[in-house]
């Protein structure tokens, strides 16, 4: 990858530290669903470009936006409100192999052994960081985060095989399609909708806009550019900085001082994104 590249590959997992650490208090008022659905409209109407044809055939953007949009938000961000923020950001880290392994099983990519021994590297570094889960309730939340990244995975591969738009109208098509899909869901499933929008606090509103700016504007246009022009697996590795970005967020802004687990969690997450994005051997074995 090219060193402009490299660079703008380190804020979309920035953004999406910093939002998933917004979105916990922020889903205390909104129901999680119901948030969503309201990210994802302020997150299309951002980027809706008037007279902007899509080249990206439907059902494929379809598909990888109910995958990538709609079942994966419904399941991690259920998940958030049964685990810490903390805990969230690093478990979300598992939606790297399966990026990976999607883009492989779909047949449009290989995988060289030395980024596999990179990813490998840097998700033993972030359960260094996530240790243990405490009681039930932390089990089931650590699950339905999983089974997210899993679904946000396979849409990242078909993303890679069908796109044919810029990130920012990709990201807009998405959440034009996730949006009353969330809608929809919440309705079924939340309550008390109406009330939350008139007992909101202005915390609340500017956490939804970071949510919707930061983490889904901003961050996704610069992901999917990136993603149109580099392999999946040189691109998703970028997401395991995410614990380290928000390990620094939390000693910033909330005082916390980061264990010794972490901090050597965060020491081998760097050397397997060394291994991803360095200069690939020579010679390098594939896998078929």
């Amino acid at each position: 990858m090219r060193t402009r590249d490299i660079a703008l590959a380190v804020l979309p997992p920035g953004l999406w530290a910093i939002a998933y650490t917004i979105a916990k208090p922020a889903m205390t008022n909104f129901p999680p669903l119901f948030l969503m659905s309201i990210v994802y409209a302020l997150t299309a109407l951002c980027l809706f470009r008037p007279g902007h044809v899509w080249k990206t055939p439907f059902w494929p953007l379809f598909a990888a936006a109910t995958l990538g949009g709609s079942v994966q938000s419904a399941l991690i961000f259920n998940g958030i409100t049964l685990v810490p923020a903390s805990t969230a950001i690093l478990v979300v880290q598992s939606q790297v192999p399966f990026a990976v392994l999607a883009a492989w099983a779909i047949g449009q990519e290989r995988l060289s052994m030395q980024r596999l021994l990179g990813i490998t590297v840097s998700l033993t570094g972030v359960a260094l960081v996530v240790g243990f889960p405490d009681g039930v309730g932390q089990v089931r939340g650590l699950l339905l985060i999983v089974l997210g990244t899993l679904s946000w995975g396979i849409a990242q591969g078909m993303i890679r095989v069908t796109s044919k738009d810029e990130g920012s109208q990709l990201m807009c098509a998405m959440a034009a399609i996730a949006a009353p899909q969330m809608l929809l869901l919440s309705l079924l499933i939340e309550t008390g909708q109406e009330q939350t929008l008139v007992t909101a606090s202005a915390f609340d509103w500017i956490a939804v806009a970071v949510l919707a700016l930061g983490g889904y504007v901003a961050a996704y246009t610069i992901w999917y550019d990136l993603l149109r022009r580099y392999r999946v697996d040189q691109v998703t590795p970028f997401v395991l900085l995410m614990p380290i970005i928000g390990v620094l967020v939390a000693f910033l802004f909330l005082h916390e001082r980061p264990s010794f687990a972490a901090l050597a969690g965060g020491a081998v997450i760097l050397f397997g994104l060394g291994l991803v994005i360095g200069i690939p051997w020579k010679n390098r074995a594939e896998v078929a």
